[in-house]
């Protein structure tokens, strides 16, 4: 399942854990070292396309877009019109990562209700298709008129992928959508998540090789064993905390040790991140030597992922130190 003629590799930065001043030179790193793509989450204390529009000067080769900009707190005309935006400042290399977030960090940070996610992300992606093309927009519960065309000055149809946990989920992306964003995905998830998409796909008369699947890898580089292995433990922790994520662990098989540090996560976050299972980290996250760090970008590759997405996680006190030796170890000696 791809989209592109050749191998992909791109990075997620948490860019808010750092001056953006350094995350540029993050980005003119990962150029150097060979990666093709950059993802940056919406979630931070930075809005994400005024970040992305930034960054986009920074390399003329490495496509861009949000992973993920969510559905409920803006509206499909804004991300239609943020995502032409985008495409023409960086002359044609964006894509939009669309996705639901989660139920109670919506409602409580955001004040939006929460309902329908996926009735409302086929809506979304019909109404930004319509939009971008200057078609007349599709009758949904979302927009009441039948007809609405805004000048965005697109010229190509932006690939919009949909960050999908849930086997609904991808097989929605493998109906309507140009890629998926998988996120914290073990082998055996890998698998079971594009069956899905290319079921979607397959029932929709699409090709499935043409669904582009973007997987998150969390690196940890940069410290000792003993920092890197807690500094992926607290990261995991905090997704295992999160309803969405838990039931995705369980189902991938963890449901022995998920409880526990769910529970153990309000009270005391470092607790939680003790309480991680090694064998757990082992399946979810990749640490240790240049060797290491490809051989699971390429395990993930003979999955069927097509975009193998380094998400460094930050180690010690610095976090660009530990992003860069991340950087290098994934990417293309040159």
């Amino acid at each position: 399942m791809s989209t592109s003629g050749g191998a992909q590799l791109s990075l997620r930065l948490r860019e808010d854990r750092a001056p953006f001043r350094r995350v540029i030179e993050l980005v003119r790193l990962a150029a150097r070292r060979g990666f093709t793509g950059l993802w940056i989450p919406e979630n931070t204390g930075r809005e994400v396309f005024t970040q992305l529009g930034a960054l986009a000067t920074v390399s003329d080769q490495i496509a861009l877009g949000p992973g993920i900009a969510n559905i409920f707190t803006r509206t499909p005309t804004l991300l239609a019109q943020a995502a032409a935006t985008l495409d023409q400042v960086s002359g044609g290399r964006a894509w939009l990562g669309l996705g639901t977030g989660h139920q109670p960090a919506l409602e409580a940070g955001h004040g939006v209700a929460y309902g329908s996610p996926l009735g409302r992300m086929r809506d979304a992606i019909g109404i930004i298709r319509a939009i971008l093309r200057g078609e007349p927009l599709p009758r949904t519960p979302v927009v009441g008129a039948s007809r609405f065309r805004l000048e965005t000055g697109a010229r190509r149809d932006i690939p919009i992928f949909v960050a999908a946990l849930g086997p609904r989920m991808c097989r929605l992306a493998g109906e309507v959508a140009d890629g998926v964003i998988l996120n914290w995905a073990t082998p055996g998830y890998v698998r079971e998540a594009l069956a899905q998409v290319q079921r979607g796909a397959e029932q929709a008369g699409r090709d499935p090789r043409s669904i582009d699947v973007a997987c998150y890898v969390r690196v940890a580089a940069g410290g000792s064993a003993a920092a890197t292995r807690d500094a992926l433990a607290r990261e995991l922790a905090r997704y295992i905390a999160m309803p969405y994520y838990r039931r995705m662990f369980d189902v991938a098989g963890f449901g022995a040790h998920t409880a526990a540090v769910a529970d153990a996560f309000a009270e005391d976050p470092e607790r939680a991140a003790d309480l991680i299972d090694d064998d757990m980290l082992a399946a979810l996250t990749v640490s240790g030597d240049a060797g290491a760090v490809r051989r699971r970008i390429d395990e993930y590759r003979s999955l069927g992922v097509t975009q193998p997405v380094v998400a460094p996680v930050p180690v010690g006190d610095d976090a660009v130190d530990s992003w860069t030796a991340a950087i290098e170890l994934a990417g293309a000696d040159h």
